[in-house]
């Protein structure tokens, strides 16, 4: 089994996401510098992970931004380069076929998971997500900067909402910071053909600095086993992989 874990705080907040996490809720800040998890608008958990195989074949990056202060951008395969999108093999355009590998089970809910890893210096290690939207469109390698232009949008958190990081909580570039389970109700209706942008902007609370954000598709994931509650993370996670190997099997026979 692969080694994962949820924290007992997510597990909680899982149970509270559609009632609190509705679009149109009050403004959320989830603070990572302090704590653990939090649920933004619409259902989406932030999670903090010190997660560390970030080269493993399990982890698949697809978007970089770099600049300092404030940075933003968001993943395609056209050029040139919309905002402050890196160019290189970490930065293109994926579809929805790629976004259902990473799907999971989470307290009866699906979602899918995304690994967020920040690089900001040693004497200023914090930094802020304070924009975040996710559009699904017919059409690849766009390179708009109207971002309204990028499709159909299927979740975001804008305005107030925001995530809060500290880098020097994990051991520096390539441990990843934080795990973001989207919800998969949001995306009801998009085909497999259909490209994927993720738009994200940084540094508005706190600057950013150092070296790039990437975000990156946890391929064939399985939720995080609790550190705290061993017995119960350990059968949701069994639960968990039994459920995507079923999957597996009956999209082979089908």
């Amino acid at each position: 089994m692969k080694n994962v874990r949820v924290s007992f705080i997510t597990a909680l907040l899982i149970a509270a996401a559609s009632l609190f996490g509705a679009p149109g809720a009050r403004a959320t800040v989830v603070d990572l510098i302090n704590g653990d998890s939090g649920v933004l608008n619409g259902g989406a958990i932030a999670d903090w992970t010190d997660f560390k195989a970030t080269g493993s074949g399990d982890v698949q990056s697809f978007l970089r931004v770099q600049a300092d202060g404030t940075e933003q951008g968001y993943n395609t395969s056209g050029s040139p380069l919309p905002f402050d999108d890196k160019a290189g093999a970490f930065t293109h355009d994926i579809t929805f076929a790629d976004l259902l590998t990473t799907e999971v089970t989470l307290g009866g809910q699906n979602y899918f998971k995304l690994l967020l890893d920040v690089a900001q210096l040693s004497n200023s290690p914090l930094i802020s997500l304070d924009d975040l939207r996710i559009y699904t469109s017919a059409t690849g390698s766009l390179t708009t900067t109207n971002l309204s232009l990028l499709g159909t949008l299927r979740y975001s958190f804008t305005g107030n909402d925001k995530i809060l990081l500290d880098a020097s909580r994990n051991s520096g570039n390539g441990s990843g910071d934080m795990f973001l389970y989207i919800p998969v109700s949001a995306f009801a209706g998009t085909l497999s053909t259909d490209f994927v942008y993720l738009y994200c902007l940084f540094g508005t609370t706190y600057g950013t600095n150092g070296g790039p954000e990437e975000w990156s598709l946890i391929v064939n994931a399985v939720p995080e086993v609790s550190t705290f509650f061993p017995i119960v993370g350990l059968l949701a996670a069994v639960f968990s992989t039994q459920f995507i190997r079923r999957r597996q099997l009956q999209h082979v026979s089908k």
